[in-house]
């Protein structure tokens, strides 16, 4: 006599179809089907507990692409520690005026690939994201860095042109975005000697002028 049914239940991606063992002495099994296709038999206990959710050829593809993951981020973080070192150590890079020439240096623990790669996964690395200081004038070290996006990392650059607006402080790609003008004239406002109220206000002016005309 069976005291638990678990006909119809569904566990994980196992939905149980039957009965399939029920000796004395011995742990019921269950016949289940995977979403797979696959049928597999399960102890009713493995299945109650959470132990046995898939059937072992999801269990492996699952932990195969965990594995393929895995390394396509340490093949790409891999990238990024060469690119930091080369930026801060070779005097042959574009990039060495703005790193290196000025003393920002690659802290002693990251000389290691191995020792980057293990803190980056550790410490909030996701697809799509960059690696930042948070003090732009310091080194790269793991007190000193984070992980962010594209967008805020390029606001924290140190060449970045700070203004401040309205008591915020503000880089110029945000307040061409947020005031809806383009990046490029007010950069050359700017350079023509222009107070950001006056270029943001002459941009304005010519957007309105511009609408205007094409009615």
């Amino acid at each position: 006599m069976v005291r638990i049914d678990l006909t119809g239940k569904k566990y994980g991606k196992l939905t149980v179809i039957q009965l399939a063992v029920d000796d004395i002495g011995k742990k019921k099994k269950w016949l289940c089907m995977c979403e797979c296709g696959n049928r597999v038999i399960v102890a009713g206990s493995n299945l109650r507990s959470g132990h046995s959710t898939q059937c072992k050829g999801c269990q492996l593809k699952a932990i195969n692409l965990k594995k393929i993951k895995h390394n396509k981020a340490k093949s790409k973080l891999y990238g990024v520690w060469g690119g930091m070192k080369n930026r801060c150590e070779n005097p042959n890079s574009k990039s060495y005026k703005d790193y290196g020439a000025k003393g920002i240096k690659v802290c002693d623990e990251w000389h290691e690939a191995k020792q980057f790669i293990t803190w980056a996964l550790k410490n909030g690395y996701a697809e799509g994201l960059e690696i930042d200081r948070r003090d732009v004038n310091g080194d790269y070290s793991p007190s000193n860095c984070r992980w962010v996006s594209r967008l805020q990392n390029a606001n924290n650059k140190g060449n970045n042109r700070i203004f401040c607006i309205n008591g915020r402080n503000m880089t110029m790609a945000e307040i061409a975005r947020e005031n809806g003008i383009k990046y490029k004239l007010l950069h050359k406002h700017l350079n023509k000697g222009m107070s950001i109220e006056d270029a943001i206000k002459r941009q304005k002016e010519n957007e309105q002028k511009r609408l205007f005309e094409e009615e």
